[in-house]
Protein backbone atom coordinates (compact mmCIF):
# COMPACT_ATOMS: atom_id res chain seq x y z
CA UNK A 1 0.00 0.00 0.00
CA UNK A 2 1.05 3.33 -0.92
CA UNK A 3 1.55 5.72 2.07
CA UNK A 4 -0.18 9.52 1.60
CA UNK A 5 1.95 11.90 2.77
CA UNK A 6 -0.60 14.15 4.98
CA UNK A 7 0.09 17.62 4.64
CA UNK A 8 0.54 19.22 8.04
CA UNK A 9 -1.52 22.16 9.01
CA UNK A 10 0.20 25.49 9.06
CA UNK A 11 -0.71 26.50 12.37
CA UNK A 12 0.27 23.11 13.87
CA UNK A 13 3.75 24.06 12.11
CA UNK A 14 3.80 27.67 13.69
CA UNK A 15 2.86 26.32 17.36
CA UNK A 16 6.03 23.99 17.41
CA UNK A 17 8.46 26.75 15.35
CA UNK A 18 6.78 28.96 18.27
CA UNK A 19 7.24 26.62 20.85
CA UNK A 20 11.03 25.81 20.07
CA UNK A 21 11.83 29.16 19.82
CA UNK A 22 10.06 29.68 23.22
CA UNK A 23 12.39 26.89 24.45
CA UNK A 24 15.43 28.37 22.79
CA UNK A 25 14.63 31.91 24.55
CA UNK A 26 14.64 30.48 27.92
CA UNK A 27 17.04 28.42 27.36
CA UNK A 28 19.67 31.07 26.12
CA UNK A 29 18.29 33.52 29.13
CA UNK A 30 19.22 30.37 31.77
CA UNK A 31 22.49 30.07 30.43
CA UNK A 32 22.72 33.90 30.41
CA UNK A 33 21.63 34.08 34.15
CA UNK A 34 24.65 31.37 34.44
CA UNK A 35 26.93 33.34 33.21
CA UNK A 36 26.05 36.00 35.36
CA UNK A 37 25.72 34.36 38.39
CA UNK A 38 29.01 32.85 38.24
CA UNK A 39 31.11 35.86 37.17
CA UNK A 40 28.88 37.50 40.47
CA UNK A 41 30.30 34.48 42.48
CA UNK A 42 33.34 34.38 41.18
CA UNK A 43 34.24 38.37 40.86
CA UNK A 44 35.79 38.65 44.70
CA UNK A 45 37.52 41.96 44.04
CA UNK A 46 35.94 45.39 44.56
CA UNK A 47 39.03 48.07 44.49
CA UNK A 48 42.61 47.98 45.11
CA UNK A 49 44.39 51.31 46.60
CA UNK A 50 47.75 52.78 46.71
CA UNK A 51 48.74 53.10 50.37
CA UNK A 52 52.37 54.08 50.31
CA UNK A 53 55.70 52.26 48.56
CA UNK A 54 59.02 51.99 50.45
CA UNK A 55 61.89 51.31 49.11
CA UNK A 56 64.58 48.61 49.94
CA UNK A 57 67.13 50.97 51.90
CA UNK A 58 64.20 52.43 54.24
CA UNK A 59 63.44 48.60 54.65
CA UNK A 60 66.60 47.89 55.95
CA UNK A 61 66.90 50.55 57.80
CA UNK A 62 63.59 49.23 59.59
CA UNK A 63 64.17 45.18 59.74
CA UNK A 64 67.95 45.87 60.81
CA UNK A 65 66.92 46.10 64.48
CA UNK A 66 65.35 42.79 64.34
CA UNK A 67 67.89 41.11 62.77
CA UNK A 68 66.76 40.99 58.95
CA UNK A 69 67.50 42.11 55.71
CA UNK A 70 64.98 43.27 52.62
CA UNK A 71 66.09 41.76 49.44
CA UNK A 72 63.62 44.38 47.74
CA UNK A 73 61.35 47.16 48.06
CA UNK A 74 57.78 46.89 48.53
CA UNK A 75 54.51 48.45 47.56
CA UNK A 76 51.34 48.19 49.69
CA UNK A 77 47.65 48.54 48.94
CA UNK A 78 44.02 48.25 50.68
CA UNK A 79 42.33 46.14 48.86
CA UNK A 80 38.10 45.87 49.40
CA UNK A 81 36.90 42.65 47.85
CA UNK A 82 33.86 40.74 48.96
CA UNK A 83 33.22 37.42 51.26
CA UNK A 84 30.49 35.88 52.57
CA UNK A 85 29.21 36.83 56.24
CA UNK A 86 28.46 33.96 59.11
CA UNK A 87 24.64 34.18 57.65
CA UNK A 88 25.67 33.70 53.88
CA UNK A 89 25.07 36.83 52.66
CA UNK A 90 27.50 39.13 51.32
CA UNK A 91 29.79 41.26 52.90
CA UNK A 92 32.49 43.88 51.59
CA UNK A 93 36.04 42.93 53.66
CA UNK A 94 38.98 45.16 53.43
CA UNK A 95 43.31 43.66 53.76
CA UNK A 96 46.21 44.58 52.91
CA UNK A 97 48.51 43.33 49.86
CA UNK A 98 51.99 44.43 49.70
CA UNK A 99 53.78 43.67 46.36
CA UNK A 100 57.60 43.07 46.03
CA UNK A 101 59.18 46.10 43.95
CA UNK A 102 60.17 42.64 40.95
CA UNK A 103 60.02 42.78 37.41
CA UNK A 104 56.30 41.86 36.52
CA UNK A 105 57.17 39.28 34.14
CA UNK A 106 58.69 37.08 37.67
CA UNK A 107 56.57 34.47 38.68
CA UNK A 108 56.15 35.15 42.67
CA UNK A 109 54.46 32.93 45.46
CA UNK A 110 51.96 33.86 47.69
CA UNK A 111 52.10 34.19 51.16
CA UNK A 112 49.32 34.88 53.47
CA UNK A 113 49.48 36.35 56.76
CA UNK A 114 47.15 36.22 59.41
CA UNK A 115 47.25 38.83 62.50
CA UNK A 116 46.72 38.81 65.80
CA UNK A 117 44.32 40.06 68.41
CA UNK A 118 43.34 43.56 67.09
CA UNK A 119 42.21 45.67 70.17
CA UNK A 120 39.44 47.96 68.18
CA UNK A 121 38.30 47.40 64.86
CA UNK A 122 40.63 49.95 62.94
CA UNK A 123 43.84 47.67 64.40
CA UNK A 124 44.60 45.99 61.25
CA UNK A 125 46.29 45.55 58.36
CA UNK A 126 44.70 47.98 56.14
CA UNK A 127 45.32 50.49 58.22
CA UNK A 128 49.25 49.65 58.11
CA UNK A 129 49.75 49.89 62.28
CA UNK A 130 52.88 48.20 63.44
CA UNK A 131 52.27 44.93 62.85
CA UNK A 132 51.62 45.09 58.86
CA UNK A 133 55.83 45.35 59.21
CA UNK A 134 55.26 41.37 59.66
CA UNK A 135 53.90 41.80 56.15
CA UNK A 136 56.49 43.98 54.82
CA UNK A 137 58.99 42.02 55.49
CA UNK A 138 57.83 38.72 53.75
CA UNK A 139 56.79 40.71 50.65
CA UNK A 140 60.56 42.16 51.19
CA UNK A 141 61.60 38.73 50.82
CA UNK A 142 60.25 38.16 46.73
CA UNK A 143 56.63 36.93 48.25
CA UNK A 144 53.56 38.80 47.27
CA UNK A 145 52.04 39.00 50.80
CA UNK A 146 48.60 39.22 52.18
CA UNK A 147 46.93 40.21 55.33
CA UNK A 148 42.70 40.02 55.72
CA UNK A 149 41.24 42.80 58.24
CA UNK A 150 38.61 39.63 58.88
CA UNK A 151 35.27 40.05 59.27
CA UNK A 152 33.85 42.41 61.54
CA UNK A 153 36.93 44.88 61.68
CA UNK A 154 38.40 47.33 59.21
CA UNK A 155 35.71 48.22 56.47
CA UNK A 156 33.35 45.16 57.37
CA UNK A 157 29.73 46.30 58.05
CA UNK A 158 29.67 43.44 60.54
CA UNK A 159 29.07 45.05 63.80
CA UNK A 160 31.26 42.73 66.26
CA UNK A 161 34.22 40.47 64.38
CA UNK A 162 33.40 36.52 65.37
CA UNK A 163 36.52 36.05 67.30
CA UNK A 164 38.93 33.03 66.74
CA UNK A 165 35.75 31.58 64.18
CA UNK A 166 37.46 29.07 62.40
CA UNK A 167 35.31 29.52 59.05
CA UNK A 168 35.47 33.20 58.81
CA UNK A 169 39.00 33.16 59.52
CA UNK A 170 39.67 30.78 56.97
CA UNK A 171 36.90 32.49 54.25
CA UNK A 172 38.33 35.73 54.76
CA UNK A 173 42.22 34.88 53.47
CA UNK A 174 40.94 32.76 50.86
CA UNK A 175 38.58 35.20 49.26
CA UNK A 176 41.23 38.40 49.88
CA UNK A 177 43.68 35.84 48.05
CA UNK A 178 41.26 35.61 44.91
CA UNK A 179 40.76 38.71 45.12
CA UNK A 180 44.63 39.77 44.86
CA UNK A 181 45.03 37.38 41.69
CA UNK A 182 42.43 39.19 39.87
CA UNK A 183 44.12 42.50 40.53
CA UNK A 184 47.67 40.69 39.83
CA UNK A 185 45.61 39.29 36.15
CA UNK A 186 44.62 43.06 35.59
CA UNK A 187 47.88 44.49 36.16
CA UNK A 188 49.80 42.19 34.30
CA UNK A 189 51.87 40.86 37.37
CA UNK A 190 53.12 36.91 36.98
CA UNK A 191 52.11 34.97 39.93
CA UNK A 192 53.23 30.80 40.25
CA UNK A 193 51.34 28.49 42.26
CA UNK A 194 53.21 28.05 45.22
CA UNK A 195 51.12 29.17 48.60
CA UNK A 196 52.72 30.08 51.98
CA UNK A 197 50.62 30.66 55.11
CA UNK A 198 51.40 31.80 58.30
CA UNK A 199 50.19 33.96 61.09
CA UNK A 200 50.75 35.13 65.08
CA UNK A 201 48.33 34.63 67.61
CA UNK A 202 45.16 34.78 67.06
CA UNK A 203 46.60 34.95 63.33
CA UNK A 204 47.97 30.93 64.28
CA UNK A 205 44.57 29.72 64.57
CA UNK A 206 43.65 31.84 61.19
CA UNK A 207 46.36 30.56 59.84
CA UNK A 208 45.70 26.83 60.89
CA UNK A 209 42.07 26.99 59.89
CA UNK A 210 43.25 28.21 56.13
CA UNK A 211 45.44 25.54 55.38
CA UNK A 212 42.80 23.19 57.13
CA UNK A 213 39.91 24.25 54.79
CA UNK A 214 42.16 24.73 51.64
CA UNK A 215 43.97 21.16 52.06
CA UNK A 216 40.21 19.63 52.98
CA UNK A 217 38.11 21.30 50.41
CA UNK A 218 40.15 23.74 47.67
CA UNK A 219 43.02 21.32 46.90
CA UNK A 220 41.69 21.40 43.32
CA UNK A 221 42.09 25.39 43.37
CA UNK A 222 44.95 25.72 45.75
CA UNK A 223 48.05 23.69 46.93
CA UNK A 224 49.85 24.41 50.03
CA UNK A 225 53.61 24.93 49.76
CA UNK A 226 54.10 25.14 53.69
CA UNK A 227 52.77 26.53 57.02
CA UNK A 228 54.00 28.19 59.54
CA UNK A 229 51.76 29.05 62.85
CA UNK A 230 53.03 30.87 65.52
CA UNK A 231 51.73 30.92 68.82
CA UNK A 232 47.92 30.30 68.48
CA UNK A 233 45.25 28.95 70.35
CA UNK A 234 44.48 25.71 68.03
CA UNK A 235 42.81 23.62 70.87
CA UNK A 236 40.36 26.22 72.13
CA UNK A 237 38.07 24.56 73.93
CA UNK A 238 40.64 22.49 75.94
CA UNK A 239 42.09 25.72 77.35
CA UNK A 240 39.18 28.15 77.71
CA UNK A 241 36.86 24.93 79.26
CA UNK A 242 40.65 23.97 81.28
CA UNK A 243 40.44 27.06 82.69
CA UNK A 244 37.23 27.68 84.27
CA UNK A 245 37.44 25.62 87.29
CA UNK A 246 40.44 27.45 89.21
CA UNK A 247 41.74 30.99 89.93
CA UNK A 248 43.90 32.11 87.18
CA UNK A 249 45.24 35.59 87.16
CA UNK A 250 44.72 36.53 83.24
CA UNK A 251 45.44 39.84 82.14
CA UNK A 252 43.36 39.76 79.06
CA UNK A 253 39.86 38.79 80.33
CA UNK A 254 38.33 40.59 76.99
CA UNK A 255 39.80 37.89 74.89
CA UNK A 256 37.19 35.11 76.71
CA UNK A 257 34.34 37.95 76.03
CA UNK A 258 34.91 38.02 72.73
CA UNK A 259 34.86 34.35 71.91
CA UNK A 260 31.65 33.87 73.25
CA UNK A 261 30.00 37.13 72.54
CA UNK A 262 31.25 36.30 69.10
CA UNK A 263 29.74 33.19 68.89
CA UNK A 264 26.74 34.24 69.97
CA UNK A 265 26.07 36.22 66.93
CA UNK A 266 27.08 33.47 64.93
CA UNK A 267 25.88 30.65 66.57
CA UNK A 268 22.53 32.39 67.77
CA UNK A 269 22.16 29.49 70.70
CA UNK A 270 24.79 30.17 73.59
CA UNK A 271 22.74 31.73 75.85
CA UNK A 272 19.28 33.74 75.84
CA UNK A 273 20.68 36.73 77.46
CA UNK A 274 23.90 37.98 79.67
CA UNK A 275 22.49 37.32 82.79
CA UNK A 276 22.62 33.84 82.29
CA UNK A 277 26.38 34.15 81.36
CA UNK A 278 28.01 37.06 83.24
CA UNK A 279 28.03 37.99 86.60
CA UNK A 280 25.51 41.35 86.93
CA UNK A 281 28.61 43.98 87.16
CA UNK A 282 29.98 43.11 84.00
CA UNK A 283 27.25 42.80 81.92
CA UNK A 284 27.24 46.39 80.84
CA UNK A 285 30.58 46.91 79.62
CA UNK A 286 30.20 43.57 77.90
CA UNK A 287 26.84 44.82 76.07
CA UNK A 288 28.47 48.41 75.32
CA UNK A 289 31.39 46.11 73.64
CA UNK A 290 29.02 43.80 71.90
CA UNK A 291 27.04 46.64 71.07
CA UNK A 292 30.44 48.14 69.63
CA UNK A 293 30.22 51.43 71.86
CA UNK A 294 33.91 50.45 72.91
CA UNK A 295 36.68 48.71 71.50
CA UNK A 296 38.44 45.29 72.96
CA UNK A 297 41.06 47.67 74.55
CA UNK A 298 38.85 49.63 76.41
CA UNK A 299 36.59 46.55 77.29
CA UNK A 300 39.81 44.95 78.57
CA UNK A 301 40.58 47.61 80.90
CA UNK A 302 37.61 47.96 82.72
CA UNK A 303 37.37 44.05 83.64
CA UNK A 304 40.90 43.67 84.51
CA UNK A 305 39.99 46.85 87.26
CA UNK A 306 36.72 45.67 88.30
CA UNK A 307 38.08 41.33 88.90
CA UNK A 308 41.14 43.60 90.58
CA UNK A 309 39.22 45.63 92.78
CA UNK A 310 36.23 42.70 93.58
CA UNK A 311 38.47 39.74 93.40
CA UNK A 312 42.20 40.70 93.99
CA UNK A 313 43.32 40.16 90.43
CA UNK A 314 42.18 39.51 87.23
CA UNK A 315 40.73 36.10 87.62
CA UNK A 316 39.18 35.69 84.39
CA UNK A 317 36.83 32.74 85.56
CA UNK A 318 35.19 35.08 88.18
CA UNK A 319 33.16 36.69 85.67
CA UNK A 320 30.70 34.03 84.79
CA UNK A 321 27.63 32.29 86.80
CA UNK A 322 28.26 29.54 88.47
CA UNK A 323 25.64 27.71 86.78
CA UNK A 324 27.09 29.03 83.25
CA UNK A 325 30.74 27.36 83.92
CA UNK A 326 29.24 23.94 85.78
CA UNK A 327 26.90 23.47 82.62
CA UNK A 328 30.38 24.42 79.86
CA UNK A 329 32.35 22.07 82.07
CA UNK A 330 30.09 19.02 82.65
CA UNK A 331 27.36 18.79 79.52
CA UNK A 332 28.76 17.62 76.15
CA UNK A 333 25.50 18.96 74.64
CA UNK A 334 26.13 22.45 76.19
CA UNK A 335 26.18 24.87 73.21
CA UNK A 336 29.24 27.48 74.45
CA UNK A 337 30.79 23.95 74.49
CA UNK A 338 29.62 22.74 71.03
CA UNK A 339 30.81 25.72 69.66
CA UNK A 340 34.31 26.01 70.98
CA UNK A 341 35.15 22.57 70.16
CA UNK A 342 33.58 23.62 66.66
CA UNK A 343 36.63 25.90 66.14
CA UNK A 344 39.64 23.45 67.55
CA UNK A 345 41.87 23.30 64.15
CA UNK A 346 44.06 20.26 66.02
CA UNK A 347 42.44 17.51 65.01
CA UNK A 348 43.64 16.96 61.32
CA UNK A 349 46.14 15.66 59.03
CA UNK A 350 48.04 18.76 57.02
CA UNK A 351 50.00 17.08 54.07
CA UNK A 352 51.88 20.19 53.89
CA UNK A 353 55.27 20.42 55.32
CA UNK A 354 54.13 22.45 58.68
CA UNK A 355 55.49 23.59 61.79
CA UNK A 356 54.39 25.17 65.41
CA UNK A 357 56.39 28.14 66.76
CA UNK A 358 55.73 28.59 70.26
CA UNK A 359 57.39 30.35 73.41
CA UNK A 360 57.30 28.16 76.49
CA UNK A 361 57.03 31.53 78.97
CA UNK A 362 54.13 33.00 76.65
CA UNK A 363 51.82 34.52 79.12
CA UNK A 364 48.53 34.85 76.63
CA UNK A 365 48.67 31.82 74.94
CA UNK A 366 49.40 28.35 75.98
CA UNK A 367 52.49 26.53 74.55
CA UNK A 368 50.51 23.37 75.07
CA UNK A 369 48.67 24.62 71.97
CA UNK A 370 51.63 23.79 69.86
CA UNK A 371 52.69 21.00 71.74
CA UNK A 372 49.54 19.31 72.00
CA UNK A 373 48.76 19.39 68.15
CA UNK A 374 51.79 18.55 67.20
CA UNK A 375 51.31 15.13 69.61
CA UNK A 376 47.78 14.93 67.65
CA UNK A 377 48.39 15.40 64.30
CA UNK A 378 51.51 12.82 64.17
CA UNK A 379 49.36 10.29 65.46
CA UNK A 380 46.82 10.65 63.08
CA UNK A 381 49.51 10.28 60.38
CA UNK A 382 50.60 13.57 59.07
CA UNK A 383 53.67 13.10 57.34
CA UNK A 384 55.56 16.68 58.32
CA UNK A 385 54.35 18.53 61.20
CA UNK A 386 56.33 19.71 64.16
CA UNK A 387 56.35 21.83 67.05
CA UNK A 388 59.44 24.42 68.02
CA UNK A 389 59.77 26.45 71.13
CA UNK A 390 61.48 29.22 69.68
CA UNK A 391 62.26 31.17 72.83
CA UNK A 392 62.01 29.14 76.13
CA UNK A 393 61.93 32.49 78.23
CA UNK A 394 59.76 34.37 75.82
CA UNK A 395 56.64 36.34 76.49
CA UNK A 396 54.08 36.73 73.75
CA UNK A 397 55.39 39.97 72.94
CA UNK A 398 59.19 38.95 72.84
CA UNK A 399 58.23 35.68 70.55
CA UNK A 400 56.85 37.96 67.84
CA UNK A 401 60.51 38.67 65.89
CA UNK A 402 62.43 34.92 66.62
CA UNK A 403 59.07 33.33 65.01
CA UNK A 404 58.44 35.28 62.42
CA UNK A 405 61.96 35.41 61.78
CA UNK A 406 62.81 32.07 61.65
CA UNK A 407 59.37 31.26 59.17
CA UNK A 408 61.26 33.23 56.87
CA UNK A 409 64.30 30.89 57.04
CA UNK A 410 61.76 27.98 56.69
CA UNK A 411 59.87 28.98 53.73
CA UNK A 412 62.97 29.37 51.95
CA UNK A 413 63.85 26.11 51.66
CA UNK A 414 60.64 25.63 49.65
CA UNK A 415 60.96 28.36 47.41
CA UNK A 416 60.69 27.02 43.59
CA UNK A 417 64.24 27.97 41.93
CA UNK A 418 62.97 30.99 39.77
CA UNK A 419 63.91 34.46 41.03
CA UNK A 420 61.63 35.70 43.66
CA UNK A 421 63.82 38.45 44.88
CA UNK A 422 66.78 40.32 43.86
CA UNK A 423 68.51 36.91 44.54
CA UNK A 424 67.22 33.53 43.73
CA UNK A 425 67.24 30.37 45.16
CA UNK A 426 70.80 28.54 43.26
CA UNK A 427 70.98 25.10 42.90
CA UNK A 428 74.16 25.35 41.98
CA UNK A 429 74.91 26.08 45.36
CA UNK A 430 73.43 23.00 46.95
CA UNK A 431 76.17 22.50 49.66
CA UNK A 432 75.97 19.32 51.97
CA UNK A 433 76.62 19.20 56.19
CA UNK A 434 78.87 16.69 57.67
CA UNK A 435 78.36 15.34 60.45
CA UNK A 436 74.81 16.34 61.02
CA UNK A 437 74.19 15.95 63.81
CA UNK A 438 77.41 17.78 64.21
CA UNK A 439 78.97 18.22 68.00
CA UNK A 440 81.64 20.89 67.99
CA UNK A 441 82.41 21.36 64.08
CA UNK A 442 79.92 21.53 61.04
CA UNK A 443 81.72 20.99 57.66
CA UNK A 444 80.30 22.45 54.54
CA UNK A 445 80.88 20.72 51.61
CA UNK A 446 80.55 22.96 48.44
CA UNK A 447 79.35 20.99 44.60
CA UNK A 448 81.92 21.69 41.84
CA UNK A 449 79.40 24.28 40.26
CA UNK A 450 79.93 26.72 42.94
CA UNK A 451 82.35 28.87 41.47
CA UNK A 452 81.80 32.36 43.07
CA UNK A 453 82.70 34.00 46.63
CA UNK A 454 80.26 32.86 48.88
CA UNK A 455 78.73 34.48 51.85
CA UNK A 456 78.36 32.16 55.03
CA UNK A 457 75.78 33.01 58.04
CA UNK A 458 74.96 30.13 60.55
CA UNK A 459 71.15 31.16 62.36
CA UNK A 460 69.86 29.61 65.63
CA UNK A 461 66.17 29.61 65.80
CA UNK A 462 65.35 32.89 67.17
CA UNK A 463 66.51 34.60 63.91
CA UNK A 464 70.52 35.36 65.56
CA UNK A 465 73.72 34.97 64.15
CA UNK A 466 75.90 33.07 65.64
CA UNK A 467 78.36 32.77 63.07
CA UNK A 468 79.57 33.94 59.51
CA UNK A 469 82.12 33.81 56.94
CA UNK A 470 83.01 34.88 53.38
CA UNK A 471 85.46 33.19 51.05
CA UNK A 472 86.25 34.19 48.07
CA UNK A 473 86.30 29.83 45.87
CA UNK A 474 84.05 27.26 47.61
CA UNK A 475 85.31 24.21 49.04
CA UNK A 476 84.97 22.28 51.87
CA UNK A 477 84.92 24.49 55.13
CA UNK A 478 84.89 23.79 58.88
CA UNK A 479 82.91 26.09 61.54
CA UNK A 480 83.37 25.99 65.00
CA UNK A 481 80.25 25.62 66.92
CA UNK A 482 81.45 24.37 70.49
CA UNK A 483 80.43 27.70 72.38
CA UNK A 484 77.04 27.38 71.07
CA UNK A 485 73.89 25.32 72.46
CA UNK A 486 72.43 22.24 71.85
CA UNK A 487 69.96 22.76 68.67
CA UNK A 488 68.39 23.36 65.62
CA UNK A 489 70.26 25.64 63.64
CA UNK A 490 69.99 26.85 60.15
CA UNK A 491 73.03 27.49 57.58
CA UNK A 492 72.92 30.07 55.25
CA UNK A 493 74.94 30.55 51.64
CA UNK A 494 74.58 33.69 49.66
CA UNK A 495 76.65 34.61 46.11
CA UNK A 496 76.03 36.78 43.21
CA UNK A 497 73.97 34.18 41.76
CA UNK A 498 71.34 33.04 44.38
CA UNK A 499 71.30 31.24 47.79
CA UNK A 500 70.93 27.59 49.20
CA UNK A 501 69.46 26.87 52.47
CA UNK A 502 70.46 24.06 54.78
CA UNK A 503 69.56 23.05 58.73
CA UNK A 504 71.86 21.27 61.22
CA UNK A 505 71.55 19.69 64.40
CA UNK A 506 74.06 20.47 66.63
CA UNK A 507 74.36 18.21 70.30
CA UNK A 508 77.06 18.43 72.89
Amino acid sequence: MKLKKIKQPHYILNDYLQINIDFMKKTLLSFLLMGLLFQAFSQKLVEATLLETRSQDELNLIFTLIGGTANNGASAYKVLYETPDTDGTIDTASGLVILPILDNAIAKPFLTYQHGTASDRDNVPSRLPQEALLVYYFASQGYISMAPDYLGLGDSRRTIHPYVHADTEASAAIDLLRATQQYLDTEGIAYNDQLFMTGYSQGGHASMAMQKEIETNLSEEFTVTAASHMSGPYNLSGDIIGSTGTDRIYEFPSYVVWIFVGYQSVYGDLYTDLATVFQPEYIESVEQFANGTITRGELNDILVNQLTEVHGASFSNRMFTESFLNDLRNDPNNPARIALEDNDVYDWVPSAPTQLLYCMADEQVAFTNATFTDSIMNANGAPSVTSIDILSEGSHGDCVVPATINTAMFFAQFLEGNVTSTIAVDPSLAFKINPNPATQYIRIAFPASATTATHIQVVNLQGQLVQEQVIEQPTTIAIDMTNQPSGLYVVQVKSETGFWIEKVMVGK
